[in-house]
């Protein structure tokens, strides 16, 4: 073993010993001698524990590998699941609030003004970034003779970009505070309100309580008003008067066949301005959705999906990752180069922030799977590309940040 070898093992086997003691006690409660004297309601707090426990671990890990924390969220999870952990009701509860977080809080960055300065460049960097993987969405779709559901899910899930890592990427490598960076986060977001849209089409369902729906959401763009005279309000009232929104119009969207986080995303898009105008409800909000909500997301995340079967997709996987990265990472480089005349090295930086995909795709895979549109193999296969096409972001901006 090599010096480097030996560094890199003692470095990180504390980390290793952490995974191990979680994987370990929850193969107690799931499978091993613990199992029979723990009662339901016991084994529901037990399973919340050990969530918590590997969100802390997460955080530990995150701050130490170039990996997105939800990544390594995402794969404890899929630990978890491994030695017969299994999410339970409160979990789930859990989960379905943090990705109506996760999704207001993409909305809530978009920011309005300079959206509507450069809506075309902002539109056609968004688009071509959606395009490419859509196409390989259809075709995989076709090959594989999907119906029209299943092929909507593939589109959502393979093209939508991750705005929230988008962010993250540009703004660990500085690019945010220049006009490529900003072109290239609302960009994503324009992929991510695509996938949403696919998303919502794939599962929506025609209710004469639609007009119920419209009303609530219009009701909800006053808001945008209020916010600014609710300010410095007792008991926090204008944290309480956002989450009460998103859980009472998600209920609602739920009921009558919209998918939620569209509702959450255009929530956060409503109260944007003001959301970005004020910094203490923003640090607020984020502390709530980041901190707490949506950590429980990607973990439940991770514990629905059957590793064995993606081991068994893999070669799907590792070929499907690279046409949806090349098909992102292609077009949006030279529309930097070429139409906005970016420098080599930003324009990697911009274009690698719209390959990793992450929520919307989790969210279509799930609600595919929960309205019987694809089966576990197709949700093993999304899962796969979010995790190849996160690392490969982050590794290609980390490479060309230190240049």
């Amino acid at each position: 073993m090599t010096t480097t070898m030996r560094q890199l093992w003692r470095g990180h086997i504390v980390d290793i010993l952490l995974i191990v003691a979680g994987l370990s006690v929850s193969y107690a409660i799931a499978k091993g001698p613990l199992h029979n004297y723990i009662s339901g309601e016991i084994e529901d707090l037990a399973v919340l524990g050990i969530v918590a426990y590997m969100i802390i671990v997460s955080s530990h890990l995150g701050s130490k590998i170039p990996v997105p924390v939800a990544v390594i969220e995402l794969v404890l999870g899929m630990g978890l699941a491994v030695v017969g952990l299994k999410s339970t009701e409160p979990l789930k509860l859990l989960a379905g609030i943090g990705a109506n977080m996760v999704l207001f809080m993409a909305g809530a960055e978009i920011d309005l003004k300079m959206v509507r300065a450069w809506i075309g460049r902002v539109s056609t960097l968004g688009l071509l970034s959606f395009a490419g993987p859509a196409l390989v969405a259809l075709a995989y779709s076709r090959f594989l003779g999907l119906g029209t559901g299943a092929m909507l899910i593939l589109i959502a899930g393979f093209a939508a970009t991750s705005a929230a890592l988008s962010y993250s990427i540009l703004k660990s490598t500085g690019l945010l505070k220049l006009r490529a960076g900003q072109v290239a986060l609302t960009a994503a977001m324009i992929a991510d309100i695509a996938g949403i849209v696919f998303l919502s089409l794939a599962t929506a369902s025609i209710d004469p309580t639609i007009a119920l729906y419209v009303l609530v959401l219009l009701a909800v763009i006053g808001l945008q008003p209020i916010l600014p005279r609710i300010s410095g309000a007792p008991f926090e009232a204008e944290i309480r008067l956002v989450a009460m929104a998103i859980i009472i119009l998600g209920v609602l969207s739920e009921a009558i066949g919209v998918h939620s986080v569209l509702t959450s995303f255009l929530l956060g898009v409503v109260v944007s301005e003001t959301v970005r105008s004020r910094r203490e409800l923003r640090e607020k909000l984020e502390s709530l959705a980041t901190g707490f909500f949506t950590p429980f997301f990607f973990v439940a995340s991770g514990m629905s999906v059957n590793a064995i079967l993606m081991l068994r997709e893999l070669p799907s996987i590792l070929v499907l990752s690279l046409l949806v990265i090349l098909s992102k990472f292609a077009p949006s480089y030279l529309y930097f180069r070429q139409a906005l005349t970016t420098r080599r090295r930003s324009s990697i930086v911009a274009a690698s922030s719209l390959v990793p995909l992450l929520t919307v795709t989790i969210i279509a895979g799930e609600a595919g799977i929960s309205v019987g549109i694809i089966d576990e193999g197709l949700y093993s296969i999304m899962i796969g590309i979010v995790i190849f096409s996160a690392i490969a972001s982050t590794i290609i901006a980390t490479i060309y940040m230190r240049r």
